[in-house]
This record gives C-alpha cells, sequence and structure tokens, in this order.
C-alpha cells in the first residue's frame, strides 16, 4: 500500500495520506484505524494505481466508505419552532 501511494499521481493532500498511511502501517505494531477528510479521501480513491490486490482491496473498501459516508447537511436545521 505504502508503494502504491508513492506511485500515485500529485494531488492536494497526498502528503498528509502518506504520512498517515505510514504512520498506521509501521512494522511491529498492530494495523490502526485510518482516517481521512472527505476531499482527501475523494482525490486518493481517483487517483489511487490498484497495482496489486492489496491495494485494490483497499481502494473498493475506501470508495464504499466514501458512498457510504453521511453527505453533508444541506437542509436548513429544523428548529422546532412552528409558524402559526
Amino acid at each position: 500500500m505504502k508503494e502504491a501511494v508513492d506511485l500515485t499521481p500529485h494531488f492536494d493532500g497526498r502528503l498528509d495520506v502518506r504520512d498517515t498511511l505510514r504512520a498506521a502501517l509501521r512494522p511491529g505494531r498492530a494495523p490502526r484505524a485510518i482516517t481521512f477528510e472527505l476531499g482527501v479521501a475523494e482525490r486518493f480513491a481517483r487517483r489511487l494505481v490498484a497495482m496489486d490486490l492489496p491495494t485494490a482491496l483497499a481502494k473498493v473498501k475506501l470508495l464504499n466508505a466514501i458512498r457510504s459516508a453521511p453527505a453533508e447537511d444541506t437542509a436548513p436545521a429544523k428548529t422546532g419552532n412552528r409558524a402559526a
């Protein structure tokens, strides 16, 4: 996975992705949960080169997480006040 990030074309947030993955996948440690901002995750998923099966599976999982992420709330907030 680390090699795939190095092969991924440059995008805004690439260094953050690289550093986050390196910290989460350090040898001798149990893998940790990885969290990206939605915009960074979308840019990373579009550019990620699936060069082997583990990387392809990681890309699919990332795309599924992006699709299931809650959309930003664009509806007006409900205040509980009713119009008379």
